[in-house]
């Protein structure tokens, strides 16, 4: 097939002698896309939707679901195929429009008949920060993975309508993203390798549930800063797992840091589930001196099979899937309880990777109380953990 000339190749920034309408890599594993969040401080809402495209198997997809205080989860899923529309950011009812690089961009979801709507104003509150830049992973001799992702947080605005509810987005709501690219490989969020290679050294599957203990993966927003952190903490009380990062608005000229290490200073679940109600955690800077921040979960979670992982397609192939020209799907799920999902029937869903979901908390520095705000948080607990009741 001859190559195509898109819109984005009027920019002079080409890296190969290729057009932007093809990768570096014959990879049907290759992606590129957005990811997007949205809380209110309330924890009324906690809203997470992508775009992403494959630029190998020629397809864009995407999904938008929504966790209400009414304990529901509402599910969008789309596809559609991505030539020649590969220089438009949309997907099926999904659709965003960058206005300035890093700083501001709008996106939205129109009218459909899932009752999922919304149309948000993106504002960097801080530069975004490059998380991995270019990692790869070799297992057993081959490349399982390649990723580069920046994430950043942001102010939104606009407004959001979901089962008849609407919601106006404000000041106190807080953005989350992520953007990614490169070969998804074995994490079991595509949809066409991770059940069809051998097991590393004779080991589990890897889609098999891990045993890390506690994660947390979190983007937080402060009145004067920006603050990232990734963790696993083991029922050892070892901290196998930490990265960080803090940064402040454009305007103050500060420079980005980091924290030193982090501790666990206390942790609650909700009724010995594996589900976070509060923590506190402790971070000390090089200087020596001490964050300690109490966070509280405030939105129901949003479990991401909602939106296609893990084979979370009404098909169950994943993302990244040719289902034809264009394909939408949805659904409502019950996520009242702390960690099962269950339809409107009452009948149970199973999630793979079980309490992996996503939720908003409030995060107040107990050393400067005024230093209250508000951010998304993945806690998931994998293996036996100090509070866990439920059998692993």
């Amino acid at each position: 097939m001859a190559r195509r000339l898109t819109r984005l190749d009027e920019w002079p920034l080409h890296q190969t002698i290729d057009t932007f309408d093809s990768v570096a890599t014959a990879s049907q594993n290759w992606s590129d896309g957005y990811w997007n969040c949205v809380g209110d401080p309330e924890g009324r809402v906690n809203l997470i939707t992508a775009i992403r495209f494959y630029q190998n198997t020629n397809v864009a997809d995407g999904y938008a679901c929504i966790s209400l205080d009414d304990g529901r989860q509402y599910n969008l899923r789309c596809s559609r195929v991505l030539r020649p529309r590969i220089d438009e950011l949309e997907a099926g009812p999904l659709w965003m429009d960058i206005i300035e690089g890093l700083r501001t961009f709008r996106f939205g979801c129109r009218e459909n008949e899932f009752g999922i709507e919304f149309d948000l104003l993106w504002e960097a509150a801080a530069p975004a920060w490059d998380e991995t830049p270019g990692q790869t992973g070799i297992v057993d001799g081959r490349i399982a993975f390649q990723r580069s992702n920046y994430v950043q947080l942001g102010f939104v605005s606009g407004a959001i309508r979901v089962a008849g509810r609407d919601f106006e987005v404000g000041p106190e709501w807080v953005g989350a993203r992520d953007h990614s690219w490169g070969l998804g490989g074995d994490s079991g969020t595509g949809g066409r390798i991770g059940h069809f290679v051998a097991p590393p050294g004779g080991k589990r599957h890897p889609s098999s549930k891990p045993d890390f203990g506690m994660r947390h993966w979190v983007l937080a927003r402060l009145p004067a800063r920006s603050i990232y952190y990734w963790l696993h903490h083991g029922r050892d009380d070892r901290m196998t797992v930490f990265k960080s990062h803090i940064d402040y608005p454009f305007e103050s000229e500060r420079r980005g840091s980091a924290y030193k290490s982090a501790s666990v200073e206390s942790v609650e679940f909700k009724g010995g589930l594996r589900r976070l109600e509060r923590a506190v955690v402790a971070f000390e800077k090089y200087n020596g001196k001490v964050d300690r921040f109490a966070m509280q979960v405030v939105s129901h979670p949003l479990y991401m099979q909602g939106g296609g992982y893990w084979g979370g397609f009404h098909d169950g192939l994943g993302r990244g899937i040719f289902r034809g020209e264009n394909h939408v799907e949805g659904d409502v799920w019950d996520v009242s309880h702390p960690t099962q999902v269950r339809d409107l029937e009452g009948n149970p869903l199973p999630q793979t990777k079980g309490s992996w979901a996503e939720t908003f908390a409030r995060f107040t520095n107990l050393d400067d109380p005024e230093e209250t705000g508000l951010g998304l948080l993945e806690c998931v607990v994998a293996g036996p953990y100090p509070g866990i009741e439920e059998p692993d």
